[in-house]
């Protein structure tokens, strides 16, 4: 068993990732859930909304389990297998907190996409690294790995708001809908944790914590097919951000050094004439100043 199969859904929860997905799932549709565990949700789809639902899943206790309340379960690993087991177009392709567990999710969205049917989409649950928490932990110089959750030791890959855009975008799709789970993060506590590293907030600070990115502790969004890819990852990252800085600092102050070298040398040529024929030198200093 997984440490996912036991999840149960909570229909007097409002504020969670498979709340808001089932929220986003016509009735009657076909479903295909990617990383379907136990079949936990999509019992739920089979029963409150008669959708037809197939799975896949790694994990073979899990899928055996599945397999019971499913239609077809697949015991495939999405990155490594090929789909050529897949017949259908599906109405829906959901991927419930897998994206952060692949190790090229682009490939494997790209690779998912023909599986769509016409008016298809692609459903997805991500946690969120920017969310404060995180943050703050990071103020601290914290970064620590749990069993399940936003730090699962099993995530290969990290994502914000912006990020998440990203990845979809360059495997061909648009996000056209974007909810998210929050998770208050009291301002008190906030106020102690920067006291205690020796920090101090402002207004402008609580605010951009207030702010989605911030505050989401997951993002639970649908995406449809799309031919615009306009989202890229960036030449430069912070290190290397870092580095160009500090190559052409170091250029521009030895170019400063050179060009007072020579100011130096010129002088120093000065002085040795000087030195060798005082008087020629100020004859010849005189009427410089007289041509002037």
């Amino acid at each position: 068993m997984s440490n996912y199969s036991a999840s149960k859904f909570d229909k007097n929860n409002e504020n969670t990732s498979w709340y808001k997905a089932y929220n986003f799932i016509p009735n009657q549709s076909l479903v295909l859930d990617i990383g379907c565990s136990s079949g936990n949700f999509g019992k739920v789809l089979i029963n409150d909304k008669k959708c037809i639902v197939d799975g896949i899943e790694i994990n073979t206790t899990d899928a055996k389990r599945a397999s019971k309340i499913l239609r077809k379960v697949w015991v495939k690993d999405i990155e490594k297998d090929k789909l050529d087991y897949l017949n259908d177009k599906y109405d829906v392709i959901y991927l419930g907190d897998v994206i952060e567990h692949l190790v090229d999710p682009i490939s494997v969205l790209k690779n998912i996409k023909k599986y769509l049917s016409k008016k298809g989409f692609i459903l997805f649950s991500i946690p969120n690294m920017g969310y404060l928490e995180v943050r703050l932990d990071l103020l601290r110089g914290e970064f620590e790995y749990t069993e399940t959750g936003l730090l699962d030791k099993t995530h290969l890959h990290f994502y914000t708001q912006n990020e998440i855009f990203r990845i979809f975008n360059e495997s061909g799709f648009n996000i056209t809908n974007l909810d998210f789970v929050k998770k208050d993060y009291p301002k008190d506590l906030i106020k102690n944790v920067l006291k205690n590293i020796g920090l101090n907030a402002n207004t402008k600070f609580y605010e951009l914590m207030a702010d989605t990115s911030a505050s989401a502790f997951q993002f639970v969004g649908k995406a449809y097919s799309s031919n615009i890819n306009s989202h890229k990852l960036k030449d430069f990252g912070p290190i290397d951000m870092f580095e160009e800085f500090y190559i052409n600092t170091k250029k521009d102050y030895e170019n400063k050094i050179k060009k007072q070298s020579d100011q130096i040398k010129i002088l120093q040529q000065r002085i040795e004439e000087i030195n060798k024929n005082p008087y020629k030198f100020f004859i010849k200093t005189i009427k410089s100043k007289l041509k002037k």
